[in-house]
């Protein structure tokens, strides 16, 4: 189903937050911060296609609440 969701919270992820986005998102969308294994998001709002159980996936590193209309992870 298609979800709205907002990565605005995110702010500097590692790299191990980053491989675990880029299976939902387009890793385009994650740019690398100088030379560190961090990365930051460059588009805040999207919508994909993604299970509740994508959602707890993504719970194990994140936080993930879940709006009328949307979702936001942090």
């Amino acid at each position: 189903m298609k979800v709205k969701i907002n990565l605005d919270g995110l702010g500097i992820i590692e790299g191990d937050q980053k491989r675990l986005l880029e299976n939902y998102v387009d890793e385009r969308l994650l740019v690398q911060r100088k030379q560190y294994d961090e990365y930051y998001v460059q588009l805040a709002v999207l919508e994909i296609d993604i299970y509740i159980r994508d959602l707890m996936i993504l719970a194990e590193k994140f936080k993930v609440t879940v709006l009328e209309g949307s979702v936001t992870i942090e």
